[in-house]
Parts: C-alpha cells; structure tokens; sequence
C-alpha cells in the first residue's frame, strides 16, 4: 500500500488494510427444508454483487446435495437466499455463513476504515473470514443411472474440519456437456472424507476443468 493503515499479523499476515477489502462476515444463520431451503438476513447487504454463501451440511445418512442457489433483493440490497436440492435426495439442513468482499457497518463501537472512494473497508463488528482451503483440482468419478439421466461425479480429497464451510456460489452455474448441459450440485462426504461435486444430464464433460471450491471458517 503507498498510504493508509495496515495491519500485519505475528505470521506476516496483512490482516487489514486501508486500501484492500477483506473477505468479511456479514451475517449468519441455520438452514432447513426438504425440496428448498431459504435463509432470510438480518438485515439488507450493501454489495453489489451477489453475496458468498458458505454452508456447514448437517451430517446425515445421505449426501445432502444443494443443486442451485438464488438470492433475494437486488444490487445493493441482498435480503437473502434459496437452495434447491437434487431430486436423488431432498433434505437440506445445516449452517451458513454470508460474507462479501466489502465491510458493513454493524458494531455500535470500535474501529472502521475508508478507501480513498469513501466505501467502507473494514469494520470491527464484521470480521474477515479465514480461507482454509482452496482447490480447483477435480477427480472424475464416474456416473450412476437415475430416473431420467445419469448423474456425473466428480471429487477432490478434502476432509470438512471443525468450524469449516464450504462456498457455495460456484456451483449455482450450470455445467456444459456435448447434450444440453445441466445442473451442477456440491456435496460433503463425510463419510469418505471428500468433497463431492454432481451434475445430472444425458452426457458429461468428464474433465470439468478448474471449477474453484473453497473452504472457509469464522475463528483462526
């Protein structure tokens, strides 16, 4: 940075810094549904692209799989989100977390900061969030027949440690195959220690590139 106030954790970490936004938590909060699930926020986000979405599944008998997300409200006034499940298993339930790459004002004391834009940058009541994990590296795990289609699986070698959620967001965009494409679904196995990435159609692009997945989690 050339001015300003920055940060730097006993690691050489920049933990804040003037001219940069942090990812930061804004809001949190519990899921539940069988077909949907929806979280509504505390209160409007302010940023103008969608917000991210980190989810915690429940562990449960079966793979939960969230195969779509929208959000409520519109640029600069996000009030909040729906998931739609895989029909091969309906339930959701679990935790979130919402964060954005721009701060909110919410702690009535403390510290704030602004850029030189006047936009909020930092704020002492939304935290930034710690990535723990980041890949874009998925194995190809072959298909299963369903009612209609095949479902397509993919999976990279990840075990969901205490306190971490996964970013959701990436896997609201459809996947392309040779047919005419399909949904694409995110998954925790548990069980396997791996996360699991699907996508239901008639033919599959079984190399589906670099598509980011990311983990997350609110305390160091």
């Amino acid at each position: 940075m050339t001015y300003g106030f920055q940060s730097i954790n006993d690691s050489s970490i920049v933990q804040i810094d003037s001219e940069a936004p942090r990812l930061c938590l804004l809001t949190t909060g519990t899921y539940s549904g069988n077909g949907t699930s929806s979280g509504v926020f505390a209160r409007p986000i302010t940023s103008q692209d969608p917000p991210m979405v980190f989810i915690r599944p429940d562990q449960t008998e079966q793979i939960q799989v969230p195969i779509s997300i929208w959000f409520s409200g519109a640029p600069g006034s996000w009030t909040g989100f729906t998931m739609r499940a895989s029909s091969v298993y309906g339930v959701l339930s679990g935790l979130y977390f919402v964060a954005a790459w721009a701060s909110m004002g919410t702690s009535q004391y403390g510290m704030r900061l602004w850029d030189t834009a006047a936009t909020l940058v930092y704020d002492s009541g939304a935290p930034a969030v710690v990535v723990t994990f980041a890949s874009g590296s998925w194995t190809y795990l072959g298909s299963e027949q369903i009612s209609n289609a095949q479902r397509y699986k993919w999976g990279i070698n990840k075990v969901l440690g205490a306190g971490e959620y996964v970013s959701l967001n990436p896997f609201a965009m459809n996947c392309h195959n040779s047919g005419s494409g399909g949904g694409c679904a995110l998954g925790v196995d548990y069980a396997a220690g791996r996360i699991m990435m699907y996508s239901v159609a008639f033919t599959a692009w079984t190399d589906q590139g670099h598509r980011p997945f990311l983990c997350a989690k609110l305390l160091a």
